[in-house]
């Protein structure tokens, strides 16, 4: 009886240093992003992945982390870290695009199902992009016929979310709308990659890719309109995100 109430205050114990002390809390859902380039702060990048992250990592996985024990909830919830540091990496490199009246929604909520939209950006002139990170670490993305390969692997199926994203929004929008996938990682500047319908940009040259797209897009619908609809018909995903 002694070892049991022992063992449950231990186990109590290391809860409560990992409930407040842990490294593995990921606070960035409350944080500005995208300051640097002089731009604005876009609330929100990253919020889901992040939750996701906080919901695998139970008091029961953080003890196994602690203990040095490899769980699969760690692994996930580590692979949604990545995508979320992904995620805020692209908004502040379109954050300087609300300087010049663009309007920025981050992490937004799809109608149906458990999808999100990383980023949507609307351009004064009407222009609609559905923005998804993309984290790669090693290999370079090539396009091999109707194939998408990672190095030798191939991703193809990675980019269907993508694509139903912007299919929603377009439907919702009544408008076209470009999705872009903007590659975090081993993808060089000045280059971009067309699969499906689906541009592959590195981030860092995304906010001009999309001012390039935009010079040459035809107004037809008032972006505040859009906006407007946007913001009603896609609410935030995770706590609050706002835009321009």
């Amino acid at each position: 009886m002694k070892h049991a109430v022992l063992l449950l205050a231990i186990a109590g114990a290391a809860y409560l240093w990992l409930r407040y002390r842990s490294p593995g809390r990921t606070p960035s859902t409350r944080r500005p992003i995208g300051r640097h380039h002089g731009g604005r702060p876009i609330q929100g990048a990253g919020a889901s992945a992040d939750a996701h992250a906080r919901e695998l990592r139970t008091p029961l996985v953080r003890l196994a982390t602690a203990a040095g024990i490899p769980t699969r909830a760690e692994a996930r919830a580590r692979r949604f870290e990545i995508g979320a540091q992904g995620e805020r990496q692209v908004a502040a490199h379109l954050a300087p695009l609300a300087h010049e009246g663009w309007v920025l929604l981050a992490d937004r909520a799809l109608p149906r199902g458990e999808a999100n939209v990383d980023l949507l950006a609307i351009s004064p002139r009407g222009l609609v992009a559905v923005v998804d990170a993309k984290k790669y670490e090693r290999h370079r993305l090539t396009v091999n016929g109707n194939r998408l390969l990672y190095g030798q692997q191939d991703v193809s199926g990675r980019m269907r979310g993508l694509l139903h994203e912007a299919r929603t929004v377009s439907s919702l929008l009544s408008v076209p709308v470009v999705p872009v996938a903007a590659v975090v990682g081993p993808m060089l500047r000045g280059t971009q990659l067309r699969f499906r319908g689906i541009r592959l940009v590195p981030a860092e040259d995304t906010a001009d890719i999309l001012r390039g797209l935009d010079r040459h897009h035809l107004t037809t619908t008032q972006a505040s309109r859009l906006a407007d609809t946007a913001r009603r018909l896609l609410p935030p995903k995770t706590g609050r995100s706002t835009g321009r």
